[in-house]
């Protein structure tokens, strides 16, 4: 089994990767079993590594459990910032409303001046 990292940059779970003799075993099957379903388009392997290695989400996933693609603390610290971007896009929506009602003031002057 190769180990990538525990968790990138963005928060993403990045664990490990599996060969064929790993599923075998994980499975209790043949190696050759492990080939065929990936020949049959059952197991999908990594691309741009030199050998056949499958994800753990994936083997995960085809188990049957699911898996968060952003950790929990990641997913606090975005739902803060996007708390206070709601905050700030309120902020400059009420900004804009007054700009928008002070220049029809103007508006209305110059028409009346003209």
């Amino acid at each position: 089994m190769l180990f990538l990292s525990d968790e990138d940059e963005w928060g993403a779970i990045v664990t490990k990767l599996f060969t064929q003799r790993d599923l075998a075993e994980r499975w209790q099957v043949d190696v050759t079993t492990i080939t065929n379903w990936r020949k049959d388009g059952i197991l999908i392997p990594c691309k741009g590594i030199p050998s056949i290695r499958f994800t753990e989400q994936h083997i995960l996933e085809l188990e049957g459990v699911k898996l968060e693609k952003v950790s929990p603390l990641m997913y606090q610290k975005l739902e803060r910032e996007l708390e206070e971007l709601k905050l700030q896009n309120e902020e400059l929506k009420e900004i804009l409303s007054n700009i928008l009602a002070e220049s029809s003031k103007v508006i209305n002057l110059i028409k009346e001046v003209n």
